[in-house]
């Protein structure tokens, strides 16, 4: 292993304080110069505008509404003005402004209205902006045009127009993203092609852990219902992160400052499976308000709760170990159909306090917490070892098989993943001056506590058995290749429960934990046409897998037919049964009796040390950047340095058998050597970047931008570990390189008068070390030769380059009552090469073609909403030339229904996956079945209040 002596930063926090107190010091001090503010409103002020373009004309300076509406625009002169407000939606704003040396404070000004109006404040909207879905995509179209990076927004108002469950779903319905599934839900997200790990994910601008043993984030373990709303940074700025290739997520959940009165949403609902045919309830409310204080100054407070009891099922086929015959046909020597039957609970809980604790200073506390209960049956037969009989050449489409070992395995297990987020900090604003501060901690396990997996064997031979002598045990039909067929004339013979004898039970507590304590700082100094900005942020990050496993063998010559459960024997969605199978709660009484049973104590320890490991990687960044100004331009320019201190422990394990030496002895028995191993390294990584905006007409944008970023290995991959058996390795590798990435952006933006957006955009990604994990044959680690090692290593180069188009249009212009329609399309069209040893590939996940489409119609109280997602095919895993793993493209349509009672109670419907899209995986071609699964539709009816 190597080793690195480096000394750590101990120092780095105590200046990182130190550097806080001077700042914050210095910026007390500071003279007030003159400065127009203001808050913007709807006519009923009950509502506030975040993402308008608030300008004085004459100076051409200009800013953006926050998450509260509000506007200030500093270092303006004394003197009158022309003040205009631009918002998707509304037509222009404009009032006349005069700045007193003391500034001027405007107050509550009124969208859409006029001098006379604001000042008197009866002006009304609701003929130039509707709510429901208009109002969303105005909303979320406004902060895009807003933005000098470039992005993509959902706010809540989008995310409750679609039938989506999880965050990763909602996601998809951005332009350039699709999300990678598990069990028909969307789990992970990626942005323009990026394999899930290349892209990061915060919430509340707090990077967040992962549950499982990598960087992506579950997104599924997050429900909609607690959200405020999603970013997806697609360009990045010397202020944000620097560990992002594909994009970056913000997951923002409720504050009560964005909003001027109480709020209250609760919904009820049922979803109902059509293979499962059971009812899947879902509650959740959310609620805000502000209070007066006795000391004049307000509080916020925001709330909200859900809860979902899922079920699901699904029907699977896996096929492997994919060969040639005699007549160079391939076929699979393993067959496996799967039964799966999924409970998944999904709680999420989001607490959020706003304090005004002086008029420049504001402070928070944000929180979010998830919990994902998901409870797995499964029921698999493995058809392995299968043997065409002899001289017979297997024939396409149907072969003949005179050998075959049947295995039935059984999976019976509760597993709980857990994410809690929480910041608390400070935005303060002077005159010339913006101090920002927040300490975050983060925090994901996933526990897997009552698992119990079973094997029971049974073999089966032409000529042995009851089986006629050169008759075909089975056979396996693959003219449907998603769907084989197996057939017998010996079916009862196959189905015989007696035959199957039990091999092993395995059974354990697997755990993994990631834990992260951040703390930042961001300073601004504002000049007439220039902002200077500069800050640090520290991340200590500590991640640890721990598997502790027992495994049993048969010491009692068990057979299915001593634990038979005849209900878990049947045909499902798919034509080959599956069984004969054991009760699984014999099972666990038999594994908790222990009679019969004898504890594979070698094979239990190597389970529960040879993945066993602890990762600490701790990041200090530092960054200064130049925003400058000058009537329709405006440029970022800066660059941000991040140190990585990298500290891993783990095992070196190995098995001896009986006769082999260990350490100048013969052995006479087989033992197993366990030793402690770590390893540090550290890396400093510069990330320059330069962001343009130019606002070429009021209603066309460009941009460009041009950044470098890196990506972290995977935690498994870097983690210092080696696992030995027959002179054959899977090796940790602490000296990975991160990837790093040249990043361009070229991007253009045309928003007509009515709430619509054309926008197309240009991306380039040149990545170096690219990281790819292989098995080579005779490989050299540690001063040892091993005859295969499994090891992560980096390759040498990847680029990625694509185009994306995207259109969005209310048509309030049409005649009724064609004024209600609503139209967005958006397209991704991406094509990338990666050198992987001596081949070249398409990255992994990376989909040549992305899409989504949504028609809605909002008027007379009805809301309806269908919305297609379709990703093409993309390179799952890297295998072998001609065998590498790919997921067959996907389409999926959703259709939502609602109407609105009256202004508080709305009834809605909803059809998930509507043309019952299945996902299919293949080696090669999609004639090797790999996997193939069903999960039917999903009907949802529920009831909504909103006050």
């Amino acid at each position: 292993m190597h080793r690195d002596t480096q000394s750590r930063p101990t120092t780095s926090l105590h200046r990182l304080s130190l550097a806080i107190g001077l700042i914050a010091g210095s910026l007390v001090t500071q003279a007030q110069a003159q400065s127009v503010t203001g808050e913007l409103v709807d006519s009923a002020r009950n509502t506030v505008f975040q993402g308008a373009i608030v300008r004085i004309e004459e100076l051409g300076v200009s800013v953006t509404t926050d998450t509260r509406g509000r506007f200030r625009l500093g270092s303006i002169p004394p003197g009158d003005y022309t003040l205009s407000i631009s918002y998707v939606g509304a037509p222009l704003t404009r009032l006349p402004v005069s700045v007193s040396p003391e500034g001027t404070d405007l107050g509550e000004v009124v969208l859409g209205a006029g001098p006379d109006e604001n000042n008197g404040g009866l002006a009304r909207l609701e003929e130039v902006l509707v709510y429901g879905q208009s109002a969303a995509m105005a909303g979320a179209i406004n902060q895009q045009r807003a933005a000098n990076n470039i992005r993509s927004v959902l706010d809540a108002d989008t995310m409750g127009q679609f039938p989506d469950q999880n965050v990763a779903e909602s996601l998809r319905r951005l332009s350039g993203i699709s999300v990678a599934n598990d069990q028909g839900e969307g789990r992970y997200v990626v942005i323009r092609g990026m394999d899930p790990d290349l892209n990061a994910t915060s919430i509340n601008g707090v990077r967040a852990t992962a549950a499982e043993d990598r960087r992506a984030l579950q997104l599924d373990v997050i429900p909609t219902d607690v959200l405020d709303g999603l970013e997806v940074q697609k360009s990045l700025t010397p202020d944000m992160d620097g560990d992002a290739i594909g994009g970056s997520v913000n997951v923002k959940t409720l504050s009560a400052f964005s909003r001027k009165e109480a709020f209250l949403k609760t919904r009820i609902e049922g979803g109902y499976n059509e293979l499962r045919e059971e009812w899947s309830p879902k509650l959740s409310v959310a609620g805000s308000n502000t209070f007066e204080l006795a000391n004049g100054r307000r509080l916020g407070v925001a709330a909200a709760l859900s809860w979902h009891d899922r079920k699901l099922l699904a029907d699977n086929n896996e096929a492997d170990d994919w060969t040639v015959a005699d007549n160079s046909i391939d076929y699979a020597e393993t067959f496996e159909p799967r039964y799966y039957q999924i409970d998944r609970q999904r709680i999420g809980a989001a607490l959020n306090l706003d304090y005004d604790l002086s008029d420049s200073t504001q402070v928070y506390l944000r929180s979010l917490y998830s919990e994902f209960e998901d409870y797995e049956i499964r029921i698999n037969q493995t058809y392995g070892d299968l043997e065409p009989i002899s001289g017979e050449s297997v024939r396409p489409g149907s072969a003949d098989m005179a050998f075959a070992e049947i295995e039935t395995g059984t999976k019976d297990r509760e597993q709980t993943a857990s994410n809690l987020s929480l910041s608390v900090g400070s935005e303060s604003e002077w005159e010339r001056w913006r101090l920002s501060t927040s300490l975050g901690y983060s925090r994901a396990e996933e526990e897997e506590n009552d698992s119990f997996n079973s094997a029971w064997v049974g073999e089966f031979e032409s000529g042995s058995d009851g089986i006629a002598d050169g008759a075909p045990v089975l056979t396996f039909d693959t003219s449907n290749p998603r769907i084989p067929v197996i057939r017998s004339q010996y079916e009862s013979l196959l189905r015989d429960p007696a035959r199957y004898e039990l091999d092993e039970v395995e059974t354990g507590v697997f755990t993994n934990e990631d834990t992260q304590w951040s703390a930042r700082f961001d300073v601004t100094r504002h000049f007439s046409n220039l902002d200077l900005k500069f800050g640090a942020k520290v991340r200590l990050r500590e991640k640890t897998k721990d598997e502790n496993a027992q495994i049993y063998g048969n010491d009692g010559d068990f057979t299915i037919a001593d634990f038979l459960d005849p209900n878990l024997t049947r045909d499902y969605g798919f034509p080959t049964a599956v069984g004969p199978a054991p009760s699984l709660a014999a099972i666990r009484q038999l594994v908790r009796s222990g009679e019969g049973l004898e504890l594979e104590a070698l094979d239990s320890l190597i389970a529960s040390n040879e993945a066993d490991w602890t990762v600490e990687e701790d990041i200090y960044a530092a960054y200064g950047m130049l925003t400058w100004q000058a009537d329709k331009l405006t440029a970022i320019a800066g660059m941000r340095v991040e140190y990585t201190d990298f500290n891993s422990r783990g095992n070196q394990l190995e098995l001896f058998e009986e006769g082999d030496t260990f350490a100048g002895s013969v052995l006479e028995d087989d033992f197993v050597s366990i030793e402690g191993i770590s390893s540090n390294n550290s890396y400093t990584d510069l990330l320059p970047s330069i962001t343009l905006r130019y606002d070429m007409t009021d209603r066309v944008v460009a941009r460009a931008a041009v950044s470098r970023s890196v990506v972290r290995p995977l935690f498994e991959a870097v983690a210092a570990r080696v696992s030995v058996e027959d002179n054959e390795a899977s090796i940790g590798n602490p000296e990975l390189e991160p990837y790093s990435a040249w990043n361009a952006d070229l991007s253009l933006e045309y928003y007509p008068s009515d709430i619509s957006v054309i926008s197309a955009g240009l991306f380039y990604k040149d990545i170096d070390d690219f990281i790819f994990t292989q098995t080579f044959d005779d490989f050299e680690f540690g001063g040892r030769v091993f005859d295969e090692a499994e090891i992560a290593r980096n390759g040498d180069s990847a680029s990625v380059q694509g185009l994306e188009l995207n259109y969005q249009q209310q048509f309030g212009f049409l005649p009724s009552p064609f004024d209600g329609l609503l139209l967005s399309l958006n397209y991704t069209l991406v094509d990338s090469d990666a050198s992987f040893g001596d081949r070249d590939i398409p990255l992994p996940k990376q989909s040549d073609t992305v899409g989504g489409f949504v028609l809605g119609y909002e008027k007379y109280g009805l809301d309806l909403r269908l919305a297609m997602s379709y990703r093409d095919e993309y390179l799952d895993e890297v295998v072998e030339a001609g065998y590498d793993r790919y997921e067959a493209s996907h389409t999926q349509w959703d259709l939502t229904g609602k109407y609105h009672i009256n202004d508080q109670w709305m009834v809605y419907g909803e059809i998930i996956n509507l043309n019952d899209e299945p996902a299919h995986y293949y080696a090669g071609n999609s004639r090797r079945l790999l996997q193939y699964d069903e999960f039917g539709r999903t009907m949802v009816f529920g009831l909504q209040y909103v006050y």
